[in-house]
């Protein structure tokens, strides 16, 4: 298990609309197999505030209901970032600095930690990719809370890293520690990519907290500073050298095809991204339509002059084969990289797409077109890339069906459910897709093809989901399940509903949730889940691959 501590202080986290930009820096590294304990300070300037207001009752220095009042401010954003992570997919977990046990000793305004209960986070870690903790914030001895001096979230973040022996990752308003203050000199500045504790006690304050470099340092910890969606970090701790790697020296323009509801909130994502993300059109059907979007300037509806290499990525979130599958292999083959949403045009033309972006060296992606926030895709690319071979794959991977199925369980009518899904989003008007089969096909056509590449089904067994089957059994689970595992005939598929035990792990996607079971030739089995359906973890999905084509693409 990959674990990352990854600290958010009120230079990010700038206000409560910031929050969801850390949500896509937790995602990103979920969905590379990193297990997350999210550190969260308080939104900017709200500890100055809470402090002046101490101090307009009390000597708020002296005063021992000052850290209670204090801690509000980290316990609001931390749990709000929680619900921001559960919202877009992530499996989260919150925990209050009571319950992970984190003593502090010295002085109530600036203490030092010296123990935590580290076995509760390992073990809510076995269970979720998320826990979320306030930083700054901590007990002593007495139960009473204690700060730990200002910019005291980068020590909470530090200390828990050596607690657990992994890396701790300080995500600031700067991308690296420079040898002068870019403010001030501009580009002559340099960044480091990493620097020694003698260095960094000398340089790296106020960037990052002295009392957290020193306790760094005195137990030889590596500590990296980044700023969010960068691909590169100063990491302290190591030999000192300066960073010659290139960045991102503007933002990537991108061409998006929709504006429904997926894509009104990727785009509006995008807007929270303007240092990264320049929307240049959008392709919708009526562009004379919804004139009140933020947007509405960007919208054309010629499909035909769509396709210029005057972009970077093309974002897909149509919805049937064509024009998608036209518009993706046309930006491909113009050297344009592209991110799908569209599993449907994806599974129809992916031989001509991969043919398309081996051609022009652009990428493919389509992460959210299976599993919407759950990472399926990536974990068969990581066991690809590793040289593992799949013995079988297994996943719950509509979230429409599994939505209707719970819906049913708990005593609704088939209609009803059906209604529901359709209310909230999970469903489109016409969801013969969902419940045919149609859906589910395109999807396991995807993963097969990463999972066993080369390798076509003679017959997959096919099931549809009717008011008549879903029957499910005292004590049992039914869900709707894609399988696909190789025998000594050929590989081996189907799609249907499964009486399942009800403690399978299957059985615990709930809702709108999705869940794959890999096992490996190694004897490994991984375990995949996060939400199938609904507009912020698709969303999510396309945000990440966008990002990530920014990150890895050079730019033009």
């Amino acid at each position: 298990m990959s674990v990352l501590v990854v600290k958010f202080g009120g230079s990010v986290l700038t206000s409560e609309s910031a929050l969801q930009r850390a949500v896509s820096e937790i995602y990103r590294y979920v969905r590379d197999a990193h297990k997350v304990i999210a550190v969260v300070s308080a939104f900017k300037g709200q500890t100055d505030q809470l402090l002046r207001l101490a101090g307009s009752y009390t000597q708020a220095s002296v005063s021992s209901a000052t850290p209670h009042l204090v801690a509000t401010g980290e316990m609001r954003a931390a749990t709000l970032l929680a619900m921001a992570c559960e919202r877009s997919g992530i499996v989260t977990q919150f925990r209050s600095v009571n319950e992970i046990g984190l003593i502090a000793e010295g002085e109530h305004l600036n203490a030092n930690p010296v123990s935590i209960k580290s076995e509760v986070l390992t073990g809510d870690l076995a269970k979720v990719d998320l826990v979320v903790v306030p930083g700054y914030v901590a007990e002593n001895a007495a139960g009473e809370p204690v700060l730990l001096g200002r910019g005291g979230s980068d020590l909470t973040a530090v200390f828990i890293a050596k607690a657990l022996g992994v890396t701790a990752r300080l995500i600031k308003d700067v991308d690296a520690v420079y040898d002068a203050d870019p403010a001030n000199v501009g580009d002559s500045a340099k960044p480091y990519e990493s620097l020694n504790w003698e260095e960094a006690l000398k340089i790296a304050f106020p960037v990052v907290q002295g009392k957290a470099m020193r306790f760094a340092a005195d137990n030889g910890l590596t500590v990296q500073v980044a700023g969010l969606a960068k691909g590169y970090e100063t990491t302290l701790g190591t030999e000192t050298v300066y960073r010659k790697a290139a960045v991102l020296k503007r933002p990537i323009r991108i061409a998006v095809m929709g504006a429904g509801g997926v894509g009104s909130k990727f785009l509006e994502r995008c807007l929270e991204w303007p240092e990264m993300i320049e929307v240049d059109r959008i392709l919708v059907r009526d562009a004379s339509k919804r004139r009140d979007h933020p947007l509405a300037a960007k919208f054309t509806s010629d499909a035909r002059s769509f396709v210029r290499n005057d972009v970077d990525v093309f974002v897909d979130i149509g919805t049937g084969v064509s024009p998608s599958a036209e518009l993706l292999e046309g930006f491909l083959k113009a050297g344009v990289s592209v991110t799908s949403a569209n599993k449907q045009a994806v599974a129809a033309s992916a031989d001509k797409l991969r043919t398309a972006a081996k051609a022009s060296g652009a990428m493919l992606t389509y992460s959210a077109s299976v599993g919407g926030g759950a990472p399926i895709i990536e974990a068969l690319k990581r066991a690809a890339a590793a040289g593992h071979k799949v013995k079988s794959l297994a996943g719950v991977l509509n979230g429409t069906s599994n939505f209707v199925i719970d819906q049913v369980e708990s005593g609704k009518t088939f209609d009803a459910a059906m209604d529901e899904a359709r209310r909230l989003g999970f469903a489109e008007p016409d969801s013969t897709a969902d419940l045919d089969g149609t859906d589910v096909g395109a999807k396991l056509k995807l993963l097969r093809e990463i999972a066993f590449p080369g390798q076509t089904p003679k017959h997959i067994e096919v099931g549809q989901i009717t008011e008549d089957s879903l029957v499910i059994p005292k004590g049992k689970g039914l869900r709707y399940v894609a399988r696909a595992y190789p025998t000594a005939n050929g590989l081996e598929g189907s799609m249907k509903l499964e009486v399942l035990d009800a403690d399978h792990y299957l059985v615990g996607a709930r809702g709108e949730q999705n869940r794959a079971i890999i096992e490996l030739d190694n004897g490994e089995t991984w375990y995949v889940t996060g939400k199938g359906a609904g507009a912020w973890p698709t969303s999510e999905s396309l945000l990440a691959d966008t990002l990530q084509i920014a990150r890895e693409m050079p730019l033009k």
